[in-house]
């Protein structure tokens, strides 16, 4: 046996993952312990709680202004010293994010992380995943980056992962999760694709009807005027990201990636528009192939964080459930060559995301997505050849 392989012995593996998580909570523990003034308890959970505020004193049109967010954040948290933050967030998103802003401050945000963390465990336990592979899950560094930086991408990610999984044995609850992702409509792009590919019409149906809901409560409450200022926010946010003026090495996706890399936003347009049509083919042909559920999701998180115009390193919780998928087969059944010197190099860069601040460079957080979809493609490759399926892996 291989050290590497002795390192892949799931009691080692745990306790290695366990340690990782402690020592990124103690850096955090020091973090607050020192009192420095770059640091902002919450992190963008700021944003959220200061919109929030807004919000609930009748001022949501005011978010979608280029300095909006950040003079809600300077009203409400005075002295805070969190730059570039922009409101991107539909009516709807805001009006149900907005209770956040009756409680206080570290109220809120602890409120904030635990349901997030709650639902993403429930839909994991939902999928099979249980005791230590659960533990492990839920102490990877994308979701600990989740609950530092107050994002909220467990929820998010929870709802992507009960829309796909749930799609056939359960199509309303997941036309429902998929309806409440336009909370966060870039990471559901693909989503109607894969509902049509698959044939889950009950599914595309539903999210279809609480969309629809959702805009038009938001438009009865909030009034057309949001919807206009929204609309026009979002042309001055495109124009910010393909001139780089947003921070390009947060971002995950292949048009960032490209414009990081200072190549021509024609080219990063065309680079990813290639990769948006190469999702589609993968997922139509992913449905046709297989039925197995674990596999769909795979496809459709790698795919719709390098092919969405808009996804953030905080977003990769998306692919946590997709590593633990494969670990679990691999383990099972048999690994590919170099598949977990593979892993290992994924969950080794999530450490040390986003990387350091830069306009021109390499994108950390799309090598792990690059990788990912390149392992993702290995392993299905090879169980659809052998006929294999992951239906007999448990938890």
């Amino acid at each position: 046996m291989t050290s590497l392989e002795r390192l892949f012995q799931p009691r080692l593996a745990f306790l290695i993952v366990l340690a990782l998580a402690i020592s990124q909570y103690a850096v955090l523990a020091i973090s607050i312990a020192s009192g420095a003034p770059e640091f902002v308890l919450g992190g963008d959970f700021v944003a959220f709680w200061s919109a929030a505020r807004e919000i609930l004193a009748g001022d949501l049109i005011s978010l979608y202004a280029p300095d909006g967010l950040e003079a809600a954040i300077q009203t409400h948290r005075p002295g805070v010293d969190v730059t570039g933050l922009t409101w991107q967030y539909p009516p709807h998103a805001s009006l149900i994010f907005s209770p956040i802003g009756y409680l206080p401050y570290t109220v809120a945000y602890a409120l904030w992380c635990g349901l997030g963390l709650s639902a993403f465990t429930a839909v994991l336990i939902s999928i099979g995943l249980r005791g230590r592979v659960l533990i492990a899950v839920l102490a990877t560094a994308p979701v600990l980056i989740a609950l530092n930086t107050g994002q909220n991408a467990l929820f998010t990610g929870s709802l992507l992962l009960a829309a796909v999984i749930h799609a056939k044995p359960k199509p309303i609850l997941a036309g429902v999760a998929a309806g409440l992702l336009t909370i966060k409509p870039q990471l559901g792009i693909l989503l109607p694709i894969f509902f049509i590919a698959s044939g889950n019409w009950r599914a595309f149906v539903t999210a279809a009807v609480i969309s629809v809901a959702l805009i038009t409560w938001s438009y009865l409450v909030a009034g057309a005027e949001s919807w206009t200022a929204f609309v026009n926010y979002l042309g001055i946010i495109s124009g910010s990201v393909s001139q780089g003026v947003m921070p390009l090495y947060k971002m995950v996706n292949v048009f960032s990636a490209a414009r990081l890399a200072w190549m021509p936003e024609i080219i990063a347009m065309t680079l990813a528009g290639l990769t948006f049509a190469a999702s589609i083919w993968a997922i139509i042909c992913t449905s046709r192939r297989t039925k197995d559920a674990r596999w769909h999701y795979a496809v459709v998180a790698t795919a719709t964080l390098l092919a969405t115009p808009y996804s953030m390193y905080y977003e990769l919780v998306l692919i946590v459930p997709v590593l633990a998928f494969i670990v679990l087969h691999g383990a099972r059944t048999q690994w590919l060559a170099f598949e977990r010197e593979s892993i290992a190099a994924v969950m080794l860069i999530s450490l040390v995301l986003p990387g350091h601040a830069t306009q021109i460079g390499v994108s950390l957080g799309f090598i792990l997505c690059l990788g990912t979809s390149v392992i993702v493609f290995r392993r299905l490759r090879s169980a659809v050849l052998a006929d294999e399926s992951m239906t007999t892996d448990t938890a």
